[in-house]
């Protein structure tokens, strides 16, 4: 094949990359799906306690492992005043989790930032 074949055939691979990526991102940011990861982490509940602490970075949020319940991104703040076994707590229709530890009650508003998304989609 010559070089100009080549190119075009790149060019095609290049242009049906662009387009999947494009609906990708275009179906990631519908009202519909942020509505559905919205709804899909306010009905989840749970009552659990901290198996894994990983501390990956000093300043962003870091995750910690739950026993029989998901893993969670938090913010470094609550990260460390929490310790393995500490309790966690999320009720069903609702943004917050609840940390007990040493320092007392930590509240979350864990689904904020999905929360605020999905409202702005709406606009």
């Amino acid at each position: 094949m010559s070089e100009i074949n080549y190119r075009q055939i790149q060019f095609s691979v290049l242009g049906i990359f662009l387009l999947i990526f494009g609906l990708l991102y275009w179906f990631l940011n519908t009202s519909y799906y942020l509505k559905k990861d919205y709804l899909d982490f306010k009905e989840l509940a749970f009552n659990t306690t901290v198996s894994t602490k990983f501390d990956e970075h000093p300043v962003r949020g870091n995750k910690i492992y739950l026993k029989n319940g998901p893993e969670l991104n938090i913010p470094r703040e609550i990260f460390d005043k929490i310790k393995i076994g500490d309790s966690v707590i999320k009720r069903a229709d609702s943004d917050s989790i609840f940390f007990i530890t040493d320092y007392g009650i930590i509240i979350d508003d864990y689904n904020d930032f999905k929360r605020k998304k999905y409202f702005e989609s709406l606009k």
